[in-house]
């Protein structure tokens, strides 16, 4: 944690983790890093996106996206829901930065979570499950109209960007990754 005064983030990017299996129908089943079947782990599309996302967020090409001095993620192992995807797709670009992931909170504790990214500085990176990223978004933002009140469900190539403005608020915007063959050009829209 930063020291107790310390200004909020002068940037917060949020990101869903990367691909998972579909939830019925043939492969591909998600795997552990060393190649093992998991069902609740990335499939290898996943995994290939964890990768792009390293030189993305060190070595950005878009000027609205900048390196993370924080990294969050839920933990890899919690309760139902929590199944690990967020962790992992973050893991690399954690080790690549040499910044440990704070996985302290799980799903459902969006607003715990917020409290705490509020005191650090910098520039944050989350890493959540899909469904629980507009909470973050509006407890930042302070409404529920900024952004778009839900992520994509076929969507894992968005970032959302927070970005601080000099009355203390936050501005949002959105960018697509255009890291894999198959991304989007196009952001979610918030109607």
């Amino acid at each position: 944690m930063d020291e107790p005064g310390t200004p909020p983030p002068r940037k917060i990017m949020l990101i869903r983790h990367g691909e998972k299996p579909p939830p019925t129908g043939p492969p591909p089943a998600g795997v552990h890093e060393d190649g093992t079947e998991h069902a609740q782990s990335l499939i290898v599309r996943g995994w290939q996106r964890a990768g792009a996302l390293v030189p993305f967020f060190t070595v950005p090409w878009d000027p609205a996206i900048q390196s993370p001095a924080h990294i969050y993620s839920p933990p890899r192992k919690g309760d139902d829901g929590d199944h690990g995807r967020p962790y992992e797709t973050v893991m690399p670009l954690a080790a690549r930065l040499d910044v440990p992931a704070d996985t302290s909170f799980v799903l459902d504790q969006e607003n715990e979570l917020v409290a705490d990214v509020r005191t650090r500085a910098g520039v944050v990176l989350i890493a959540w499950e899909h469904k629980r990223i507009p909470r973050i978004a509006n407890a930042l933002l302070g409404d529920a109209t900024s952004a778009p009140q839900q992520w994509p469900g076929d969507r894992f190539d968005l970032v959302w960007i927070l970005d601080l403005q000099p009355d203390g608020k936050y501005r949002f915007s959105q960018r697509p990754q255009s890291l894999l063959h198959g991304d989007r050009a196009d952001v979610a829209t918030t109607g």
